[in-house]
This record gives structure tokens, sequence and C-alpha cells, in this order.
């Protein structure tokens, strides 16, 4: 029975264990640099969860086991009428009764053949009474010896009843008597033996069903589990990329439709103007045309009036008026210089520069446009002084400090910028200085304006900074370093309020520096700071708001 319980607990154990440790990857993807060590974690926990349950039935089953009668003195007769000296292997394990057509078993042990055919027929519980061996596939052999002894046996024990039921009423109270003196206290009867362990075989056989259920249900769950790992590990990021190229495709999409239908409606207009301009122009030409052709025949009808004409005086003189009508016609709007004016027109129009006209009015349809924030007086450090606009920053220290407000900060070269970004997509850029190092991004307004802070988006900080002249820091929540051939003249910061992006780029050639993920709460002010000033740079341009002069 032990080896039976310890069988069951490996089986437990190796249920628990059955599902495949999944790989130990460190990350999902870039996506918000999230572990996949909690889904393992969280499946580990699971199987140690399961197998405690299959320890703890095991445990049940044994301590079940464990509860052993006492064994007790033979008594003359027992209660069901056997007699006192039949012994236990006469009696079935299965029906506690003395055996029927007994069949041998593979195992040792015997059974009665209606016990053996009822136990087969309960597929969830076909095991030996007495070793818990299933008995599927097993030969069963007919034991005809311990038949005959059964069969003795039971002959012997028909005058049993009788007899007790012509004394019964004699001594039937000196026979329970006796009955109590042979049986101590604490122990039990043989009777009461079969029934215990009648009963401590059905406990045993139902902790062994909810033991077979618990491991079913069990190696289902872990299948289960099985296939979740299998999905996080090898289908979800996949799934996960495929889900962010169609989102990337359809925003490209959607950007370039616009600039297409810009480009497109432009291009009708132009083409539309070209036409009615070479409408107009035709008009004009047939009607110079028209009125040229009257002019020509009426000078035609004066020329043969002339010739018919026999005074000479009379001839010269209208050959003197027909030479000044020509000259005249020759002086005036000519179809030749009406289509020279023409053709200026439509090529100073439609042959200039029609890509930049189209470029420089693209300018309103572009998302986001070119923004250019001005920084904050009210915020900004006392030794930094703003000019043009407020859009420059210099370092002008100033030697008696004057009271500080308590909206200006004091432990940091910082300026805030307006205005405060609480919707929408925005994009600008600054202009660094020579030998400056700076960071630039955004916070929130609310940041401390006289205590120290740290420059990470637990403090309400986005901040990219470059150091060194060659390398940019993006102070994420743990900093990420990055070597460029060459210093950046310019930065380029864009925000998507909504989006919770924040992203830096080369504004010379679009190259990505660095993107921060969040979701912001509050408005945001665009962030400069000088953090290092040399002394070549005392009352030198910083930094300066890049702002676009088209």
């Amino acid at each position: 029975m032990k080896a039976a319980l310890r069988i069951f607990t490996c089986v437990m154990r190796d249920c628990a264990c059955s599902a495949a440790d999944p790989p130990q990857e460190e990350w999902l993807g870039r996506k918000c640099l999230v572990p996949l060590e909690e889904a393992v974690q969280v499946i580990n926990r699971e199987k140690r969860k399961l197998a405690e349950q299959g320890e703890e039935l095991s445990k049940k089953v044994q301590d079940c086991m464990s509860r052993e009668p006492k064994k007790c003195k033979p008594l003359e007769a027992s209660e069901s009428g056997l007699p006192s000296d039949v012994p236990e292997q006469l009696i079935c394990p299965h029906c506690l009764d003395p055996f029927t057509d007994p069949v041998l078993l593979d195992c040792g042990h015997n059974l009665c053949n209606s016990c053996l055919l009822s136990i087969l027929s309960n597929r969830s519980s076909s095991s030996c009474p007495r070793c818990l061996k299933f008995l599927s596939g097993q030969n069963c052999k007919p034991n005809y010896a311990l038949g005959s002894l059964a069969c003795q046996m039971k002959a012997s024990s028909l005058a049993h009843p009788a007899q007790e039921a012509r004394e019964g009423s004699q001594n039937k109270a000196g026979d329970q008597r006796q009955a109590k003196v042979w049986v101590p206290v604490g122990q039990t009867s043989c009777t009461e033996k079969h029934d215990n362990k009648a009963s401590r075989m059905n406990q045993v056989q139902i902790c062994l069903q909810q033991l077979r259920g618990q491991c079913e249900e069990q190696e289902r769950c872990l299948s289960k589990l099985s296939v979740v790992c299998f999905f996080l590990i090898k289908i979800s990021p996949n799934i996960y990329i495929m889900e962010i190229a169609c989102s990337l495709e359809q925003h490209l999409e959607s950007q370039f439709s616009a600039l297409q239908r810009f480009l497109q409606e432009r291009k009708e207009k132009l083409q539309m103007e070209l036409h009615q301009e070479v409408t107009e122009a035709q008009v004009v030409m047939k009607q110079e045309l028209c009125r040229m052709r009257k002019e020509w025949q009426r000078i035609e009808k004066d020329l043969g009036t002339m010739m018919g004409e026999r005074d000479l005086g009379a001839l010269g003189k209208g050959t003197q008026l027909l030479t000044d009508r020509c000259a005249q016609m020759q002086d005036s709007n000519s179809p030749g210089r009406n289509l020279a004016q023409i053709e200026n027109r439509l090529l100073g129009r439609f042959r200039g520069p029609v890509q930049f006209g189209a470029w420089r009015d693209m300018k309103a349809v572009l998302e986001p446009g070119l923004s250019c924030p001005r920084l904050d007086p009210d915020t900004a450090h006392p030794d930094l002084l703003l000019s043009e606009g407020n859009r420059r920053v210099s370092y002008f220290p100033v030697s008696r400090p004057p009271a500080i407000s308590s909206t200006r900060f004091s432990q940091y070269l910082v300026a805030l910028g307006v205005p405060k970004y609480k919707c929408g997509k925005h994009y600008w850029e600054l202009e660094i200085g020579r030998n400056t190092e700076c960071d630039v991004g955004l916070s929130l307004d609310c940041i401390s304006h006289k205590d120290p802070f740290a420059l990470t988006p637990a403090d309400g900080c986005w901040v990219c900074s470059v150091r060194g002249g060659h390398h940019i820091v993006a102070f994420d929540s743990s900093p990420k370093v990055f070597k460029l051939p060459e210093k950046p003249r310019r930065m380029g910061v864009y925000l998507d309020y909504e989006g919770g992006q924040i992203s830096f780029y080369n504004p010379q050639t679009m190259e990505h520096f660095y993107t921060f993920r969040a979701s912001f709460r509050g408005s945001l002010c665009s962030y400069v700071s000088p953090c290092s000033v040399t002394d070549g740079e005392t009352s030198g341009q910083l930094l300066r708001v890049f702002q676009d002069q088209l």
C-alpha cells in the first residue's frame, strides 16, 4: 500500500512538472522593457501549488491507511454468523464474504468472480482492493482449491444460525456479557474489524479517485499553462510586432496621403488655371484675327477703288492713306505681339518655381508644423539672459543677484518654455552653441524650482543631454548613452501628448536619437538648461530656439 502511495505521489509530481520550462529570455522586445521572467515565475508558482496539492492528498491517503485496527482475540462466534475459526484468507476483500468462484490475480491475491467483474466495470477504480494494482490486462485463473475450502466453510456455518436461534432467548444477555468480557477495551471484534477494513478500503478508493481526478485536472491546467507560455514566448512577440507594423503602416499611409492629396489638389488647381488661361488666350486671338481680317478686307476694297482712279494725284493720296493704315495696324496689338505677351505670361506663371511655391504652401498641412516656443523669463535662473524675443539664452552671471522670486529656478541653470502643452502634436528645434553642454526636452510645469530634482521620468522630466561633444545621454529610468560621429548643431524635440511619446532627432538628417514612452498627466513645458558653460561662452549664444523664416 505504501508503494502505491509513493507511485501516486511521483505521478502527481510528474504531472505538475510535465510542462516544459520556457526559455529564460530577458525581454519580450523593446516594448516598454517588460521582462518575461514575470510570466515564467507565475507559471512556476502554479506548478508548485499543484504539486503541493498532490502531496497533501497523498498524505491524506497515507494517514487513512495508517489507522490500522488492533488485533483481537478470536471469539466463539461473530455477529455475522461465521464460526470463530474462519481464516481471513477465505474472505473476499471486496464483498467481505466467503469466496464464491474465486479467481487468482497476477498480483497473488484472490477475488470472487462476480466481484472482479464488478470492479472491472467501474473504470474509475479498477484496482486490486489489497495492493491497489490495476486489474486491466491481468490474466485471471480460477482458484479451485480456495473455492472448495470456502464451500466447506459455508457448509459448516449453516448450523450456527439455527443453534443460536434456539439458544438466543436463553443466554442472549450472557453471550453479550461474555463477548464484552473477551473483547478488551480499545479493541474491536472480528465483525467490527471487517467493517473497519471495508470502510478503510472505501476511503482509500475514494481518496485514490480524488487523486486521479486531481492528476487529470492538473494535467489539463499544465497543458493550458504550457500553451500560454508558448504563446508568450513564441507567438505573442511576433503578433505584437506585426500589430505595431500594421499600425505604423496605416500611420505612414495617412501622413503621406495628406501630402499627396494636397499636391494633387495643387496640381489640379494649376492645371485648371492653365486651361483657363489658354482658353482666354484662344478667345482673344480669335477676336484679334477677326478684327484684322475685317480691316484687311476694307483695305483691299479701298485699294481696288483707288486702282480704278485715273487721276494720279488721287492715286498718290490713296496710296499714302493705305500705307499709313498698314503702319497703324502694325503699331497696334497685332496677333504676333499678343501671342508673345500670352506666352510670356504663361511661362512666368506655370514654369517658375512651382515646387517651391507648393512646398511653402504645404506647411499649412504639415502635422505637426514647426513650433516656435519662447522661454519664460519668470522661470529662468537669474544668471541666464534671454534675448531675441525670449528665444535665445546666454550666460550672464550677476554679481549681486536680486531677490529671487518663487517661480525662478535657484538650484540649476534652467528655463522653461511657453506655451504649455496639454494636447496635440508639436515639434521644435534648438540651436546649440559650439562648446555648450546642454539638457533639452520637456518637463511638468509643477517640478520644483527651489529644491533639487533628478532628470528622470519619475520626477517629471523627459530630457536628453549633449555631453562631451559627441555623446547623447537619455535620462530614462536607467540612463542610455549614444556616441555620435560629431556633435549635433541642432536638436529636434517631438511631442505627441495623446500618444504618450517624446522623441529626439538630428534635424539636419532627421536621425532618431531616443524616444520616451509615458502617460502624461498635467501640463508640459519645454525644458532648456545650459548645464555646463565655458569661459569663452560667457556672453555668447548657448541655446537658441530655431525659427523657420518661410
